[in-house]
């Protein structure tokens, strides 16, 4: 048989803005699965949201489907304070990905030539973590987005729940996003499952419409297409990002992109979960004012989403424009390719900035000095966040 590429597309995409509608959909696919159902999620809280996913896992695993889960040691601490049980229970397999130094669910009963092995490994590895929130179903089905198994999505369970992005998808390139959950999973099987895809396709994961960065090569080249394309944009770089601290190069490229005539707009968040983002962002925002970019300040809600439009090439996932997702953690998006789908995203970033107000130098102004000290000496740690 000859060999032919995974395809570089989606045989289908579906958008969601809203996490009730995403979540909905979603839920409703885990109980149609037949054969296997696979997450990798950064959050997976003990809220009301958790535990409509622990009873649909554990009824998929009870009916012989095969179940695993891989969730962040920091994102989903508490999430082995009685998920873990009660799925252990059901017959699901869970994985901690990174666990803190000192967690582990039989630390007293190790040696301490073992105590002191694991926490050196932790110790080494606290700082790189699982950003991912992917579920795969029957190898056929992929959801993937800015959504986090937690009620701060949910308009359900909270008034104020956040602005994210999400999207189904079908095709045979599910496959390759099946391919390296097992390679988080356990590299044995990533070899396995690999040897058998090769027989019948042939893998080039630069072309592939999922932007993984699982290898440090692959996340250098993520970094680079992304910057490139930015470099080469000629009418538009749309970016939506939560947590904005790239590094000097992607700034540089963001405004020189301005200056020679591409709108460049940036909608960030006012409002957010972590904090010490408020003052880090406001480093930069005079340089790229004054270099004519655009920025509105997204005020309704905490704005979580993950979104690209660079000319007419768009993406959305779990990447962050800041030191985190570039270097440290494992990251997805998606390349979205459908042209109905295209202009959703793009009416939905223009309905967004339209009912917000743009930030101007005049605005930065207005900051306390106190503010702008904090700023600078929090900027200096940027490489962690």
């Amino acid at each position: 048989m000859r060999k032919v590429f995974l395809p570089a597309s989606w045989e289908t995409e579906k958008l969601f803005f809203e996490g009730d509608d995403y979540f909905g959909s979603l839920l409703s696919d885990m109980d149609s699965a037949t054969e296997s159902i696979t997450m990798e999620m950064y959050i997976f809280e003990q809220d009301q949201v958790g535990e409509l996913f622990a009873d649909k896992l554990k009824h998929a695993a009870k009916r012989g489907i095969k179940v695993q889960l891989i969730v962040d040691g920091v994102g989903s601490y508490h999430f082995f304070d009685k998920f873990y049980g009660e799925l252990l229970e059901s017959g699901v397999e869970v994985r901690m990905y990174n666990p803190l130094p000192f967690y582990h669910p039989t630390f007293e009963d190790l040696s301490l030539w073992q105590k002191i092995r694991l926490l050196g490994v932790r110790l080494w590895h606290i700082n790189k973590r699982n950003h991912r929130k992917i579920t795969i179903i029957d190898e056929k089905i992929l959801y993937t987005g800015s959504y986090n198994i937690t009620s701060d999505h949910s308009a359900r369970f909270n008034k104020n729940s956040w602005l994210d992005a999400g999207v189904r998808l079908t095709g045979d390139a599910v496959k390759f996003a099946v391919m390296y959950f097992k390679r988080t999973w356990k590299m044995k099987e990533y070899r396995t499952y690999r040897k058998q895809l090769k027989k019948q396709y042939k893998l080039n994961w630069k072309r592939m419409p999922l932007r993984l960065n699982t290898s440090i090569r692959m996340r250098m080249f993520m970094a680079r297409d992304l910057k490139k394309r930015i470099k080469t944009s000629t009418s538009r770089v749309w970016i939506t990002t939560p947590y904005f601290i790239p590094t000097r190069s992607f700034i540089k490229e963001l405004a020189r992109a301005s200056r020679r005539g591409v709108d460049v707009r940036l909608l960030i968040s006012a409002k957010t979960d972590v904090k010490i983002f408020n003052f880090l962002q406001y480093f930069y925002y005079p340089y790229l004012l004054k270099n004519k970019v655009k920025i509105f300040r997204y005020t309704a809600r905490v704005l979580h989403a993950k979104n690209y439009i660079i000319d007419d090439w768009m993406i959305l996932g779990t990447t962050n424009l800041n030191h985190r997702s570039l270097i440290h953690d494992l990251e997805v998006d998606t390349v979205i390719g459908n042209h109905d789908n295209k202009l959703m995203m793009a009416k939905h970033f223009t309905d967004e900035c339209a009912s917000v107000s743009v930030l101007t130098l005049e605005d930065l102004k207005k900051e306390n000095i106190f503010t702008r000290f904090i700023t600078t000496i929090i900027f200096i740690f940027r490489y962690w966040m």
